[in-house]
């Protein structure tokens, strides 16, 4: 992780990355895991553009990848702490969806006036799961966070999507608990 963002205050104390994970660092995960190169990320895309149709069991891997490249223990931010980050400076030009450029494949919603571009959210820690009847494997949901542009008018912080899909419009960020007497 290059660049991060110390959060201290209203009970947390963590480092979160500055900006989402790249497809770069996310397809050099993949090669040195031996994984396979999703389609998604064999389609042209600057390297530089957050990561996206990465599901948060996927995203909760690269975290304990890059915990054992960089000898820190990485996560998934949890909704509080992405609380903070956003509210530290919600204003659209730092964190907003010109530095989350739209990728091709993106989708778009229908809005009020038509078809309007989807900006990406945010895979949070947060996950339920949903006993499902018959003896069946427990549904995984995954918490999303809107970021603030997403929300005007409305007061929806957070939904839930399957866990274990990835989806065009959701990305995510790493974040590390601080030492004890860092700051």
């Amino acid at each position: 992780m290059t660049e991060i963002k110390t959060l201290n205050g209203h009970g947390v104390h963590c480092v979160i990355g500055a900006q989402p994970v790249t497809r770069e660092s996310y397809k050099r995960y993949l090669r040195e895991a031996g994984q396979p190169m999703p389609h998604a990320l064999t389609l042209p895309a600057s390297g530089a553009t957050p990561v996206i149709y990465v599901s948060q069991t996927s995203a909760r891997e690269y975290c304990d990848w890059l915990s054992t490249q960089e000898g820190r223990r990485y996560r998934l931010p949890s909704m509080a702490e992405l609380l903070l980050l956003y509210s530290e400076d919600p204003r659209k030009d730092a964190f907003g969806p010109d530095l989350w450029p739209h990728q091709p494949d993106n989708l778009s919603g229908v809005g009020s006036g038509g078809l309007n571009h989807v900006f990406l959210c945010e895979w949070s820690n947060e996950m339920e799961e949903v006993p499902q009847p018959d003896h069946r494997p427990a549904r995984l949901l995954g918490s999303i966070f809107y970021p603030p542009w997403l929300r005007e008018g409305v007061s929806l912080t957070q939904a839930y999507l399957q866990a274990t899909e990835g989806y065009s419009f959701v990305t995510f960020r790493v974040a590390a608990d601080l030492l004890p007497g860092a700051n």
